[in-house]
C-alpha cells in the first residue's frame, strides 16, 4: 500500500425473508404458497486527496422461492463528493424531488421520480443554499412506457433544478422541471409527471407549531397550501388544506394526530374524501410487539404480532383484508402486510 493514501473500504449488508402466505393479492383467492426474497447490499468508499470521496454501489435481489430465478441488480450509483458538494450518477434523485417537500396533498406538484432511468446530478453549496442540477436518461430502459409492442426510451434531457436552505428563522424550498414527452411507470410517474413544473416552499417555527406554505404550478392547473404541525407531549397534531387552482376540483385537506408514548403508539388521520385510516402499535416486553389498524376509510383490517429474535432475526404472523381487493402484494395498511394470513421468519445481516 502507498503510503498516504487511504485504504478502501467495501462493506456488504443484505436482508433475507422467508414465509407462508394463503392469499393471492391479485384475484384474493385462497392460494397457499411459501415465498422468499434475498437481497444483498454492497458499497465501496474511497477517500481521495483534497477531502474528496469517491463510492459506489449496487442491490442484487434474488426473489420468488425459484432457485432457478436470476439475480436482478438495481440501485446502482457512482458518486464523488466532498463536505460541501458532489456528483451522483445512477440511481439518485432528480434535483427537483431532492429538494421538494408537498405542503399537504397538492394535485399539481408531479415532480419526476427517478425509477429506472439513469440520473445525472450535481450538488453544490453556495452561501448557505444547497443548489442541485439534474439531467434524466431513459435510454437504457426497454419500454419505458409499457406500450404494445414495445418502445425503447428515447430521451436524455429530463432537466431538473432544486435550491433549499434556510435565512434566519425561516426555510425554503425551490423546485423546477421541464417538459418531457415520456413517463416511466404508471405507478410513480403517471401523465402529470410529464409537465413544466415549478414549486416553491417556505416554512418557519411559530409559537411551537411548525407552519409551512407552498405553491405549485405545472402547464394545467396550480396548487396553494398551507400546513402546520404542532406538538404537544406525546401527541403531534398535523392539519393542511390546499387550495386548487381548478373550479371544478375539490380543494385538499388532512388532519392526522400521532401518540407515542411508552409502548404504546397511535396513529389517526382523514381527509376530504372521509378516507380515514387508524393504526395502533403496543410493545408488549421482551420483544414481542402487538399491531392493529384500518385503512382506506374502513376498507382495509389488519393484525399482527412481531417477536424480535435479536441480532436482526424477527418473526412475523399477521392476518390482513383488502376488502375492494385495490392494494398490492405488501401494501395492505401501514405496516405494509401481505393480504390474507402470512407467517415469517426475516433477517438483517
Amino acid at each position: 500500500m502507498t503510503a498516504g493514501i487511504a485504504a478502501a473500504e467495501v462493506s456488504f449488508s443484505g436482508t433475507a425473508k422467508f414465509g407462508y402466505n394463503d392469499t393471492d393479492a391479485a384475484t384474493g383467492d385462497s392460494v397457499g404458497a411459501a415465498f422468499s426474497d434475498l437481497d444483498l447490499n454492497i458499497g465501496f468508499s474511497q477517500e481521495l486527496n483534497n477531502g474528496f470521496t469517491a463510492g459506489a454501489s449496487v442491490e442484487l435481489d434474488y426473489a420468488d422461492a425459484n432457485q432457478g430465478n436470476d439475480i436482478s441488480a438495481s440501485d446502482a450509483l457512482v458518486s464523488l463528493t466532498n463536505g460541501e458538494s458532489g456528483i451522483y450518477y445512477g440511481d439518485t434523485d432528480h434535483a427537483a424531488e431532492n429538494a421538494w417537500t408537498a405542503v399537504g396533498s397538492m394535485d399539481n406538484d408531479s415532480f419526476r421520480d427517478a425509477d429506472g432511468e439513469m440520473v445525472t446530478r450535481a450538488d453544490m453549496t453556495f452561501g448557505g443554499a444547497k443548489i442541485g442540477v439534474s439531467l434524466g436518461d431513459d435510454t437504457n430502459l426497454a419500454n419505458p412506457t409499457n406500450a404494445t409492442p414495445a418502445v425503447p426510451g428515447n430521451e436524455k434531457d429530463y432537466i431538473s433544478l432544486g435550491i433549499s436552505g434556510s435565512a434566519g428563522a425561516f426555510s425554503y424550498a425551490l423546485a423546477h422541471q421541464n417538459a418531457n414527452t415520456l413517463w416511466l411507470d404508471d405507478d410513480d410517474n403517471t401523465a402529470p409527471s410529464q409537465q413544466k413544473t415549478t414549486g416553491v416552499r417556505v416554512s418557519t417555527t411559530l409559537g411551537g407549531a411548525t407552519v409551512a406554505l407552498g405553491y405549485a404550478k405545472n402547464d394545467v392547473d396550480t396548487s396553494t397550501g398551507i400546513e402546520v404541525s404542532y406538538p404537544m407531549g406525546a401527541l403531534t397534531t398535523t392539519a393542511s388544506y390546499v387550495k386548487e387552482g381548478d373550479a371544478s376540483e375539490e380543494d385538499n385537506w388532512d388532519v392526522k394526530f400521532v401518540y407515542a408514548a411508552d409502548a404504546v403508539g397511535l396513529t389517526v388521520a382523514t381527509d376530504e374524501s372521509q378516507d380515514w385510516n387508524v393504526d395502533v402499535s403496543y410493545e408488549m416486553g421482551n420483544g414481542l410487539s402487538l399491531f392493529v389498524g384500518a385503512d382506506d376509510g374502513g376498507e382495509d383490517t389488519y393484525a399482527g404480532v412481531s417477536y424480535d429474535l435479536g441480532g436482526g432475526a424477527s418473526m412475523l404472523a399477521s392476518y390482513a383484508n383488502d376488502n375492494d381487493n385495490d392494494d398490492d402484494d405488501d401494501e395492505v395498511g401501514a405496516k405494509d402486510y401481505k393480504e390474507g394470513m402470512t407467517f415469517q421468519l426475516s433477517f438483517a445481516f
